[in-house]
């Protein structure tokens, strides 16, 4: 080892032995339990063996009635709404959902089937290609497209291998819990 190495080694040692200290911020020249240089043995004292022991204060807050810091009508403190409170926030999430879209044409509703992964739920959606009126209904739901788009409606998901016909005019179709989920 260089010279500069032995110097750092030591100087490293120096700074090791002289932060040793105890509880009471006492600082030690040799660590508890070693040997001296005067050849006898320091034992640790019960206060470098025993955890310190702390006590905290409880936190205090204050309340303005009516005011900054009032609490809300919930009876959260603060005044401050969660997020799930707040427009935008959480819980205002759109749920996961796959499309099945049906085109009304010269008489005609089709695709006759789509298939959709399981469990996803399911927007079904109903336009007129040539301005007819078509209608589809089942599930406890009814589109009507007249000359244009059907308001979507939303369908919980399907079990893997189940099927949901729709009937209405221009014939029925049907929605199968076939597909792999994915792009």
């Amino acid at each position: 080892m260089n010279r500069r190495g032995a110097t750092l080694a030591a100087l490293g040692l120096a700074l090791t032995l002289g932060a040793c200290g105890d509880d009471e911020g006492r600082v030690s020249q040799e660590p508890a339990g070693t040997e001296t240089s005067q050849g006898t043995s320091t034992a640790p004292t019960p206060s470098e063996t025993a955890p310190a022991e702390t006590e905290t204060a409880p936190t205090v807050t204050e309340t303005r009635p009516g005011g900054a810091g009032a609490g809300s009508s919930d009876g959260r403190s603060g005044g401050v709404s969660a997020p799930e409170d707040r427009p935008g926030g959480a819980g205002d999430e759109i749920p996961a959902s796959t499309l099945a879209l049906f085109t009304g044409r010269a008489g005609r509703i089709s695709p006759r089937i789509v298939r959709v992964p399981p469990f996803i739920a399911v927007r079904v959606e109903l336009r007129s290609g040539d301005g007819a009126t078509y209608e589809l209904s089942g599930a406890g739901k009814r589109l009507r497209a007249a000359g244009g788009s059907a308001k979507p409606v939303v369908l919980d998901g399907l079990r893997p291998g189940k099927r949901l016909s729709l009937t209405g005019t221009g014939g029925g179709v049907v929605i199968e819990a076939s597909a792999e989920p994915g792009p």
